[in-house]
């Protein structure tokens, strides 16, 4: 028998057996070919769809999963912006914005014959490469803060590996527009 002399034993072996029922319970789930939940990482998708799973329990305890996926919806996109910024002599300068735009992954105006000019294609190239550039900055950067989030207990690894993914992508995102407004893309 486990004697806990104090709180602090208490709360450490109740948080060990439910990180580890946890874990059992994962491989369970994942383990059930048949009644498993659906593998949400293999279905093909574009930032325009739409994916739901709903999950019911029947009053004799059976449980009923749906599924819908809607691939490229919605086919239009709004946006809207509804801005108001202080201007210099005491007033607020408003600015509403509304625009329906056909929903694609790139938006980029053709050139003649229906094809993409050289100089919208030296844009793509220069932004591309600004986004590789930056992501090896981000990487740079994160080698260096990385160890310092991973050494808090428990979450810590978790913990970075978000920081360094999520750091890569902003950083990428951002040097890839620096690198379109520097070109005058």
């Amino acid at each position: 028998m486990i004697q806990i002399k104090s709180f602090h034993g208490l709360s450490t072996v109740l948080l060990a057996s439910g990180l580890i029922a946890s874990n059992f319970m994962s491989l369970n789930l994942l383990a059930r070919k048949d009644s498993g939940i659906p593998d949400i990482a293999k279905l093909s998708n574009t930032p325009y769809s739409s994916i739901q799973i709903r999950s019911e329990t029947k009053p004799d305890g059976a449980e009923e999963w749906m599924f819908n996926s809607k691939q490229h919806d919605p086919k239009l996109v709004t946006t809207i912006i509804d801005d108001s910024k202080p201007t210099f002599n005491g007033g607020v300068k408003k600015r509403y914005t509304h625009k329906q735009d056909v929903a694609q992954f790139a938006i980029y105006p053709k050139g003649s014959d229906g094809k993409l000019t050289a100089d919208q294609i030296a844009c793509i190239e220069k932004m591309a490469q600004g986004k590789s550039n930056g992501m090896m900055i981000a990487d740079a950067t994160s080698v260096q803060v990385t160890p310092a989030i991973a050494s808090v207990p428990i979450v810590g690894p978790v913990l970075a590996g978000i920081f360094f993914g999520q750091a890569r992508k902003q950083v990428g995102n951002v040097a890839s527009d620096l690198a379109g407004q520097w070109n005058d893309c």
